[in-house]
């Protein structure tokens, strides 16, 4: 279609150690390129150019220098029309030769430079078109990686009729009844690396527990529930009730952290299993009985209680060792 404008981005830049002169050569009469400290920045507003035309003996020269450098497929490829290419002006002077490279798109060239690079691991392409009409067939994008492997490549209309298929196995939301005070409610975003963190911590805590009410340990009355609704629910489940808990910990940390600090108490050996340990379950997953003030309450007791039973089995076990000496 006329006037369709192309526009085609890569990233990164490829170093220019790793590129033969035949290679530089044919990249920068298909894309607009620029040098820079990190290399040769592939680009174009304009879109590639096919056939290109060059000067016969600066594409020779250009042969000539790289064959021994690389056994590339660009190599082959010229090569293969290198008698077609030689200078034919009856006087002397330079022609141009003009190279068609519908049997070998400028991607083949990045690949082959890519699988022998010691340093790039891939190049990506992202490539859109419209045009100045603006009717829904004339414009699309599409995106490359380039690997040492292979080219990985989808269309826009590719990628949305995935989407479109993942959106269709989709579970429609289901509308849950309000819950009660107390319940921490997850809203879809992103977590930091902090809340993932605390998020592990969590999840330790409670294998921990349920280790501890499997082996008919004494647990507090919300593990015997978190428990019970492991078994009926299943372990995906109750990895997604962890992030219910993630803001809720954080918030009673963030309240109580002057005190822990001053007990030299740990975040993830004492805190999170008692944060854990304190919470009720219900059917809809853990939340906080009460108000926050006694919910916090309840956290401090549990951690100064878990030291103590840690020092106490500590003192206990040194004795053992004593009297069996």
């Amino acid at each position: 279609m006329n006037n369709l404008e192309t526009r085609i981005y890569t990233y990164p830049p490829i170093p220019l150690a790793d590129i033969t002169p035949l290679e530089k050569l044919v990249l920068t009469h298909v894309l607009e390129c620029s040098e820079t400290e990190a290399g040769l920045v592939l680009f174009t507003d304009v879109g590639p150019i096919n056939p290109i035309n060059m000067k016969r003996q600066a594409l020779l020269d250009a042969f000539g220098a790289s064959a021994p450098q690389a056994d590339s497929a660009l190599n082959a490829f010229i090569g293969s029309r290198i008698l077609a290419l030689l200078p034919t002006s009856p006087d002397g002077n330079d022609v141009a030769a003009e190279i068609d490279l519908n049997e070998f798109p400028w991607p083949f060239i990045v690949h082959d430079i890519v699988a022998r690079s010691p340093s790039l691991p891939e190049v990506t392409v992202i490539q859109w078109m419209n045009h100045p009409s603006q009717r829904l067939e004339t414009y699309g994008a599409s995106v490359s990686l380039i690997t040492g492997k292979g080219i990985h490549h989808a269309t826009s209309e590719e990628l949305l009729k995935r989407f479109r298929l993942q959106d269709r196995a989709l579970v429609p939301p289901v509308s849950l009844p309000a819950l009660p005070d107390g319940f921490p409610v997850v809203a879809p975003r992103s977590f930091t690396v902090g809340e993932m963190e605390t998020a592990l911590c969590i999840w330790e805590a409670m294998l921990y527990f349920r280790g501890l009410h499997e082996d008919r340990r004494p647990v507090p009355h919300g593990v015997i529930r978190m428990s019970e609704l492991w078994d009926a629910t299943g372990w995906l489940a109750m990895r997604s009730h962890v992030l219910a808990i993630v803001s809720l910990a954080e918030q009673a940390y963030t309240d109580l952290s002057d005190a822990l600090e001053e007990g030299g108490f740990t975040f993830d050996f004492d805190f999170i299993p008692a944060v854990v340990g304190a919470l009720d379950w219900s059917e809809y997953g853990p939340y906080r009985d009460g108000e926050p003030e006694e919910f916090l309450e309840t956290v401090m007791a549990s951690v100064a209680g878990r030291r103590r039973d840690v020092a106490a089995e500590a003192l206990a076990s040194e004795n053992l060792i004593a009297r069996k000496s």
